[in-house]
Order: C-alpha cells, then structure tokens, then sequence
C-alpha cells in the first residue's frame, strides 16, 4: 500500500506522465477515425487515352467517369505516354481506348482495352481495376446483346460474339509486395520525424527550465541545423541500409538517391520543430506534444490511407507536413525507380527553416525586452 500511494503522488507530481496515460488515448480516439470518415476510396483519378474519337469512345469514357469509384479527370488523344501521367501527383489509374475499336466491333472482331494503375498502394489499386472491369464487362454484355440481335437470334454466332472485348491488365509497379515494402519505410520516417521534434523541443525546453541564456539566436539555429540534420541522416541510413534488409526488404535505389530525399526532408523536419517547438518552456512539453501527434501524422502523410480519398481540410493540413512529401519521395527513389518532386522537397525545407529562424530571433527580442534593467555602477 505504501509503494502504491508513492506511485499515485509520483504521477501527481508529474502532469506528463498523467497526460501520456490518459490524454494520449483520448487524441488517437478521436483522430484515428477522421481518415476513414467515407468508409471506401471513391472518386479514384483515372486518365483516358481515347484514340478512337468516336461516339463510342465517349460513350465509355462517361461510364467509366459514372462508376461512382473512378473520376475521370483527363482524356487525351492517342496512344499512352507513360510519362504524362506517372508524373501527376493525383492521377491513379489509365486506360486506352484502340483507334479501330469501331471497325473491330463492327466486323465483329475482338478488342484489346489495356489498363492498369499505381500499385503502391494497393487499396486504391484494386478498387481501381475492378471498378473498371466491371465498367467494361457491362459495355461487353451490351455489345453481345446487340451482336446476338444483328445475327437474328443465331446461337453460334452469339456465343462467339459474347466477349468482343478483351481485358489486358497493365502492372506499373510491383503490386506483388506486400505492405511491409511501402508502409513500414513509411513509419520509419515517420520516427525520424518524431525523434527530431522531441529532442529539437527538449533542447529548446532546457535552456528555459535550467534559466540558461539564449545566445545569438542565429548561432543557435545554426548550430540546431548542423547537429540534428547528421543526426536524421544516420537515423534514415539506419533504417534503410540496416533494418530494411534485415527485415527482408532490399531498397532498389543507392545512397546517393536516398540521400537526396533524405537531407531536404530532415531539413524541412528540423525547421518544422523549431517552429512548433518555440514556446516550450520545459524539456517535458516536447514530449506531451511530439509524441501523441506520431499517428495522426503517418496518416496524414498517405502511407495507411490515400491523401486524396481524405477530406479537404486534412488534404490541405498534410501538405505542409514534412512527411507526407518525405515518405512519398522515399517511396518513389527507393522502390519505385522515379524520380520525386525535389523542387517541392526543398521548397517545404526552405520555408520551415526560414520561419524556425524568424521565430528564434523575434523570441530573443522579447526576451531582451522584457528582461530587466540593471544599472551600471
């Protein structure tokens, strides 16, 4: 009884812990669910290359842009350009209407509709290719109605115009993984974040809690930005070089590429903590705010759930965080062989390193004008 009482005036003593315990819970169980408030993925992004420009191409691009899962938000002439659309941050999914589709039906030959998507996540990629084979399988029993009406009822000749369209599916990416390829390097980063933010915050903290001196709030940010970003580095090498293989899961892309992501992404992540980090007064603060947010910023950034399928307010909330571009970026030069947007990535460290020094020096003017004034003697 009297280890237990300790217990209980030790946590008394220590809002924090009480925070950890009680308040922790309480954030997740309120977050968690926000993602997942429409339940499915719907609206997916699908481009179409329709190089048959006829009345029946888009007649199927309509139903393809009706199935309440597919939104088709670009239709071009031609023949796919792997390119055009590897490169768009929404698109999902494609396919190719052939230039003789009209001719092949109406000689009552079979058509070939390629189609395929991103298979880095694979929700999104499976609810994508079936909601277009169940769009095509519909034009496929519509155009067998038709074909067994032309022939006037000939059993033969409708049988072998049942399937006048033929389905070839198109993998992109290696959609044979598993999630432990694309969602545990995602935590990892997820920590590296986390690990910076609470020590960047407790460091911050301490020199308030110990009433230690500023300093010239330049030199300190500087110095912040040197120690934290060898830190992340080894953290990311860690991770990637050690444990990923270790795990079973072999990075495709050398040191040189994950290191090109890494230092914009540590360095956004450094400012990032310097901002949000600017009114601990304690080392404890760092720890009552970094660590309950670790799960609502993995899911913000698109590992476990695709951005584009959350609400808006969260879309426009997870773009500012350092890892949603990080993971995404991580992503494509470590598995993916693509290059990622790096003018976004610098831009995003630029910005966050810039307010975390403009939040340091207009600090340092408060605290020098506040501060009280001694006379000479």
């Amino acid at each position: 009884m009297k280890t237990f009482l300790r217990e209980l005036r030790w946590l008394n003593r220590h809002p924090g812990a009480l925070l950890i315990l009680i308040g922790a819970p309480v954030l997740y169980a309120v977050f968690y669910p926000l993602p997942y408030q429409h339940a499915v993925v719907n609206h997916i992004p699908i481009i179409v290359w329709d190089a048959q420009q006829s009345a029946t191409s888009r007649d199927w691009v309509s139903r393809l842009d009706a199935h309440p899962k597919l939104n088709v938000t670009q239709v071009r002439a031609g023949e796919p350009e792997e390119g055009i659309w590897l490169h768009g941050s929404e698109v999902q999914a494609f396919l190719h209407i052939p230039s003789e589709t009209d001719r092949k039906l109406a000689h009552q030959q079979p058509v070939v509709v390629p189609y395929g998507g991103r298979a880095d996540n694979f929700l999104v990629y499976s609810t994508a290719m079936k909601a277009i084979a169940q769009t095509l399988q519909e034009i496929n029993l519509e155009s067998a109605q038709n074909a067994f009406q032309a022939v006037e009822g000939n059993a033969i000749h409708a049988q072998a115009l049942a399937q006048p369209i033929h389905l070839q599916i198109n993998t992109l990416f290696n959609d044979n993984a598993s999630y432990l390829q694309y969602l545990v390097p995602a935590v990892f980063l997820v920590i590296v974040q986390q690990v910076i933010l609470i020590a960047l915050g407790m460091h911050w903290g301490y020199r308030f809690e110990m009433q230690r001196p500023m300093g010239a709030p330049f030199s300190t940010w500087l110095a912040h930005v040197a120690i934290y970003l060898v830190n992340g580095l080894a953290l990311i090498l860690f991770f990637y070089r050690l444990i990923l293989p270790w795990q079973g899961v072999y990075p495709s892309g050398n040191g040189l590429t994950i290191l090109s992501v890494a230092v914009p992404f540590i360095l956004a992540v450094i400012g990032f903590a310097m901002v949000i980090s600017i009114g601990f007064k304690e080392q404890e603060t760092a720890i009552l705010w970094c660590l309950p947010l670790s799960v609502p910023f993995l899911l913000l950034a698109g590992a476990s759930w695709p951005t584009f399928a959350m609400a808006d307010w969260a879309q426009a909330l997870a773009h500012w965080i350092p890892t949603t571009w990080g993971i995404n970026a991580m992503l494509d030069v470590a598995f993916m062989d693509q290059a990622p947007n790096y003018q976004a990535g610098w831009g995003l460290a630029g910005l966050w390193l810039s307010l975390g020094l403009a939040c340091r020096i207009l600090l340092s003017q408060t605290a020098e004008a506040e501060a009280p004034s001694v006379p000479i003697q």
